[in-house]
């Protein structure tokens, strides 16, 4: 086994040494995360910790909806805080929608019918086979959309 630099710092001693910053950050994430389990008991939805700071925990929900619903609740959550021994007295909720996953299609984007046709015809006569198989789930990929655009009403 070969032997670290002397300015390598085993494991055990960055997170047991109070003055390393990786020590702070992991530290500072088991905090967030047994904030994160205590709320989790009151809130029915998805959310997440931002941080705390200065006694205001941010929390982070998709919608407007579940954001009123948390204020609702926030004297029950920052009860439950202060039993578990968190210095917390104010809660702000910071409302980010999901965002949906791109298309791999741009919108208004046609695909012709013979367009599958033409994809798969080119794979079958190209000699490498990892090209070759790649044409073909594209042309998989065509066939389902040509199917998709015929299923819309317009």
């Amino acid at each position: 086994m070969r032997k670290l630099p002397k300015q390598v710092k085993p494991i055990e001693t960055i997170l047991h040494d109070g003055n390393d910053i990786l020590h702070l950050l992991v530290t500072q994430s088991q905090e967030l995360k047994r904030i994160e389990e205590i709320i989790a008991s009151y809130m029915p939805f998805e959310f997440g910790i931002s941080g705390i700071k200065r006694g205001i925990i941010k929390i982070i929900v998709s919608k407007a909806t579940e954001a009123t619903s948390a204020m609702y609740r926030e004297e029950v959550i920052l009860s439950a805080l202060s039993n578990a021994g968190i210095a917390a007295n104010e809660i702000k909720m910071v409302v980010r929608p999901r965002q949906n996953k791109p298309s791999l299609f741009a919108p208004g984007k046609k695909v012709s019918i013979n367009a599958a046709d033409t994809v798969a015809m080119n794979a079958s006569e190209i000699g490498d086979t990892a090209i070759s198989q790649a044409l073909g789930k594209l042309s998989k990929t065509l066939r389902r959309r040509v199917h998709e655009d015929e299923a819309k009403p317009s």
